[in-house]
């Protein structure tokens, strides 16, 4: 008799193939013939692209981007997958995203419709419970509850199931000739263990400070440039968070630019110091500015305590010079009318409902991403997707969803202003 192989995977999307939607978590849970499990395999998958709906798999984008893509765990699936039938709750959708992984490969598969053993199938076989989906069927069936639209959770508890079908009603899953052939697929042998899996993060974890990254190097012969490392810090602190990725960026740049840990928490003071100057312009701090430097603080993991000290000194200095130079920096992103954006991603807000309230200011969402492009608006900062990794290239700022509805509310007060100033007088006007 042949043992089982019970998989979930979660994907960027439903549908597969040239709607280029990814596996971006799998799991394999082997089951006997008798219907114990025996063994379970989990990891994420790298999609090389956006993850989607993030609200039904929660996964994040920085966990994602370090998972093995998935032609490198080609070799751990056919050790588990050979010799045993495959099982899945809704077959037919993992054997679709499975077919045209190993489709991308080159390599020929048994997954079709047919060939798998499907939960869902057998539970309506024999009227398990009203609805078709695992947490019902898992519940008539009694199997305990999981964090569902987990891979590793969803195959586990399918795999539950599969036991009790086996060891109650046996004929729902009772195996067709093609089911009982698919386990004889002569599956490549390949190396196996070739990149380790990953795990998501628990929840709650929180990463290490970039600054905690930095591995102290040998001394250098002269100064370095800093210009660029306060450029990047520029862009990474746009929308007031640095992100994982623009952390290690920070890290990689200091690193190739010969700075220490010392010079970069100098650097950082220098910055937070710049921006007290620029708050103390016109003579006034507001809460506003108050906690735009605390945020900045924070994120450089600086000692907030050193903001009233350093607003204190700016002050002075600001009462005993005629004019305060500004760095442009205070408060964030800036949008003007004219500005090219581009979006990427699920975003919480509706797309469209978004690209309207923009065009209302005058800020225009483009396509494709370019030299001129203002920020590419994420669902995710992290993000994988190919509109990302071009504007890193190029440099172009990757800012969260709230961050850019923040700015554009900002830009849409002084237009809701003139506009109002306008038809008060004789002249009426439509602000595009």
């Amino acid at each position: 008799m042949h043992g089982y192989a019970v998989i979930d995977t979660e994907t960027t999307g439903i549908l597969a193939g040239g709607w280029r939607h990814r596996i971006v978590e799998i799991a394999v849970v082997h089951v006997s013939p008798d219907g114990a499990i025996t063994d379970e395999w989990s990891t994420l998958v790298n999609p090389e692209r956006d993850l989607g709906p993030r609200n039904v798999h929660g996964i994040r984008a920085v966990d994602a981007r370090r998972a093995p893509v998935f032609g490198e765990l080609a070799g751990d699936l056919f050790a588990r997958l050979r010799g045993r039938v495959p099982v899945a709750h809704n077959w037919s959708f993992d054997a679709m995203h499975l077919r045209s992984e190993f489709d991308r490969l080159g390599i020929e598969t048994p997954f079709e419709a047919s060939s798998g053993v499907c939960t869902m199938r057998a539970a309506g076989r024999i009227r398990l419970g009203s609805r078709r989906s695992l947490a019902d069927c898992c519940a008539a069936a009694g199997v305990p509850e999981r964090s569902w639209h987990s891979a590793r959770d969803d195959a586990m508890a399918a795999a539950e199931l599969l036991g009790y079908f086996i060891r109650c009603a046996p004929d729902a899953v009772a195996l067709t000739e093609e089911q009982a052939g698919a386990a004889l697929w002569d599956w490549p042998r390949i190396p196996v263990g070739t990149a380790a899996a990953v795990r998501r993060s628990e929840p709650g974890h929180a990463e290490p400070h970039f600054l905690a990254r930095l591995v102290e190097r040998m001394p250098r012969d002269e100064e370095p440039a800093v210009d660029a490392y306060l450029a990047m810090l520029d862009a990474a602190l746009l929308d007031r968070d640095i992100s994982v990725t623009e952390g290690d960026m920070l890290v990689d740049l200091a690193h190739d630019l010969g700075l220490h840990r010392n010079e970069l928490v100098a650097l950082h003071l220098s910055y937070v110091r710049d921006l007290a100057r620029e708050a103390w312009a016109d003579e006034i701090v507001t809460d506003a500015e108050r906690h735009d430097l605390l945020t900045v603080a924070t994120l450089l993991a600086l000692d907030c305590a050193l903001v009233d000290e350093i607003l204190d000194e700016e002050r002075v200095a600001a009462v005993a010079s005629l004019a305060a130079p500004s760095c442009g920096r205070l408060g964030g992103l800036e949008l003007r009318p004219g500005d090219k954006v581009v979006l990427t991603g699920s975003m919480v807000r509706g797309r469209e409902e978004i690209v309207a309230q923009a065009a209302s200011t005058g800020v225009r969402v483009t396509g494709s991403v370019s030299r001129q492009t203002r920020v590419v608006v994420a669902a995710d900062p992290d993000s994988l997707s190919g509109k990302a990794r071009k504007a890193r290239e190029l440099g172009v700022p990757v800012v969260s969803e709230d961050a850019f509805l923040t700015a554009l509310d900002r830009l849409a007060g002084p237009i809701s202003a003139s506009a109002a100033t306008v038809n008060g007088g004789e002249l009426s006007c439509e602000i595009l």
